[in-house]
């Protein structure tokens, strides 16, 4: 009886660790101009194995053998929707808001995502990309409906928040689909919105999140043409169920449920402090996601305080980066690199964490 404890005890021990080596420890990093081998020496020290990176630095020979070297992986970063260059090259590309504006906040800048030309391109483009940089994996960001969720708080009142794409060619989308024809007495895209809303709310949601989710879908098929067996993470808000009237839906327009078949990783972004959020939201975001795309959550978390003039400390992260491991989370991506360069002892609270689980 004693040996069939023991061989049970080695079997538990064993799987313990599979899981534990499973787990993605990443870090977001956009360019870098010191020393790789220093870089990945210290990546390695912290866990990391993991790198998220932009399509330029993933070019870069040379940090790409720093980091094969100890074994940390790639994924190249792909923004979809958002691309104030091409914007500023053709407008007529905008999302439209419900209020008739352009979809522009800031620095956030989208284009519809119903137009045929530029979702083929983007395809081309991501094509492009896996060919020519062989990366581990992909993570598609800006992947949604326009929102600027970065500033958008818990007491928001959802209805004040803009929603698109509302312009002609999504419009005329839905009327395909559906056969509902806005009445010709609607002249203005406010009106136009509030009919559609008001009438046939479900099947705008519905088509609103199809566009997306057919985006996701012609991706991830398009990356495993070029490489069967790359990795696809999608980037997602960090938004639970019954939040801002569920907004993941209503506003985002990212249906988790439908995305689940074409990724194999959705990475919420529960960037705690500049939301004005404890670090405990960041565990029950992951657990409310999971039951949309079980075993599948991979949340990102900030490093130091963003947006906001709201403490952060050391400890406070300590605990964010806690939440963020716990069951059912696939790891953690840290955001960004250059926000450990202000704080170096946020460094060594990662490895410690790291042995704990």
């Amino acid at each position: 009886m004693k040996r069939f404890y023991f061989i049970v005890f080695i079997a538990l021990f064993f799987i313990s660790c599979k899981e534990n080596s499973e787990k993605i420890i990443g870090i977001k990093i956009y360019d870098y101009a010191g020393d790789y081998e220093k870089l990945a020496s210290e990546w390695e020290e912290m866990g990391i194995n993991t790198a998220f990176v932009s399509t330029t630095l993933a070019a870069d020979k040379d940090f790409r053998e720093a980091l094969k070297s100890r074994d940390i992986s790639v994924f190249i970063i792909f923004p979809v929707f958002f691309n104030p260059e091409m914007l500023r090259t053709d407008s007529t590309l905008y999302a439209i808001t419900n209020t008739g504006a352009r979809a522009s906040e800031e620095w956030v800048k989208f284009v519809c995502p119903s137009r045929k030309l530029y979702r083929d391109g983007i395809k081309d483009q991501l094509s492009a990309f896996i060919s020519s940089l062989d990366p581990d994996g992909v993570s598609i960001d800006f992947i949604r409906q326009f929102v600027y969720w970065e500033k958008i708080y818990a007491d928001r009142d959802y209805s004040t928040i803009e929603r698109s794409c509302y312009c002609d060619s999504c419009i005329e989308g839905f009327y395909v689909k559906t056969g509902a024809k806005i009445p010709g007495s609607f002249l203005t895209t406010s009106e136009k919105a509030n009919w559609i809303e008001q009438n046939y709310q479900s099947e705008w949601d519905t088509y609103r999140c199809d566009l997306i989710t057919s985006m996701v879908k012609e991706l991830y098929e398009e990356s495993h043409r070029i490489k069967t067996d790359i990795l696809v993470n999608v980037h997602v808000v960090p938004w639970r169920s019954d939040d801002y009237n569920n907004g993941k839906i209503r506003i985002a327009g990212q249906d988790l449920v439908a995305m689940s078949a074409y990724t194999d990783f959705v990475s919420p972004m529960c960037y705690s402090q500049m939301l004005g959020r404890d670090a405990e939201w960041i565990s029950d975001v992951v657990s409310d996601m999971n039951n949309s795309v079980s075993g599948k959550v991979l949340p990102s978390i900030q490093v130091y305080p963003y947006y906001i003039e709201k403490s952060f400390t050391t400890q406070d992260f300590k605990r964010c980066v806690e939440e963020s491991l716990k069951p059912p989370s696939r790891g953690v991506v840290f955001f960004s690199w250059p926000l450990f360069e202000k704080d170096s002892t946020r460094m060594k609270v990662v490895s410690d964490v790291n042995e704990q689980f």
